[in-house]
């Protein structure tokens, strides 16, 4: 689509209708691969009884990884395994098809996107990516191991043998990657929003006190434990992302300020700088 040419409504539809289609497809053949295909063909193909899915694989080794072995994981339910195993392989399918939902998503909006709103999302895309997939291994390595081992020792401490159903200690193990990939991520947006005009950064200084308190009621939902060392642990990584975020926002908000003045908005009369999308005091689109 080109910006001379717009398509109807009905096309548009027509191509998101083609495009989630693509991305259904993706996610059914993705867990397929990991709830039935199996982790070893060589063993398979000699004794048929040593079949054993990917997801299998991938959910002992977070045992291994995360529980250390000193974590005794326990059903607690008939139906827990095959809930387990499902859900596992549709987060990791998810995962799996993470590029093609990007793509699909980025070929939707792109012939609607200006060459420099391109190379916006662009870079944006990239650092997105990058961002939660350093706060996925952070929080797999780092922030989940530590939950286990805080809880762990408060159980040695009373006594009691560490057991743990094993639907809540897989859905805390998930959960924690993924809402700390998730909030990883803050960074790429902040300097998106910026560039865009939509917030400043003397907004976000002027409000330190309120964005870090938020952040850290976000960092203790996400470890559940409430363990004073492990919030901050997680923490203090993103007040340094957070911080890293200004730097480079003040820096895209120098470059657009000395662009020249390209005129007023057409809603309440502000002026804009060049590459301005929004009114940077109404928040409306300019185009």
């Amino acid at each position: 689509m080109s910006k001379d040419k717009e398509m109807p409504l009905i096309e548009h539809i027509r191509e998101l209708k083609d495009r989630v289609k693509v991305i259904i497809v993706s996610f059914i053949v993705a867990l397929i691969f990991w709830l039935a295909f199996p982790a070893d063909l060589a063993a398979v193909g000699l004794n048929p009884e040593f079949y054993e899915p990917m997801v299998s694989v991938v959910l002992k080794r977070i045992v291994q990884d995360v529980g250390a072995g000193r974590l005794e994981i326990i059903g607690c339910s008939m139906t827990s395994p095959l809930e387990i195993i499902f859900l596992s392989a549709a987060f990791l399918a998810i995962a799996t098809i993470m590029p093609v939902i990007g793509y699909e998503t980025y070929a939707y909006v792109d012939p609607a996107l200006y060459p420099h709103e391109r190379r916006l999302i662009y870079g944006f895309t990239l650092a997105f990516a990058s961002l939660f997939l350093v706060g996925g291994l952070f929080g797999y390595f780092i922030a989940t191991p530590l939950i286990m081992r805080a809880m762990i020792f408060f159980f040695e401490l009373a006594g009691v043998v560490p057991t743990v159903c094993a639907i809540d200690f897989y859905s805390l193990v998930f959960t924690t990657v993924l809402l700390i990939g998730i909030v990883f991520t803050a960074p790429a947006i902040v300097v998106l929003l910026v560039r865009f005009g939509i917030i400043s950064t003397s907004l976000i200084t002027r409000n330190r006190l309120y964005v870090y308190g938020i952040l850290y009621i976000l960092v203790a939902l996400i470890t559940p434990d409430g363990w004073l060392v492990g919030n901050a642990i997680l923490f203090l990584p993103l007040v340094t992302l957070i911080e890293s975020s200004i730097f480079i926002a003040k820096r895209v908000e120098k470059t657009r300020l000395q662009n020249k003045f390209v005129g007023n908005c057409k809603f309440c009369g502000n002026g804009l700088m060049e590459g301005d999308l929004f009114c940077r005091k109404c928040g409306r689109a300019q185009e």
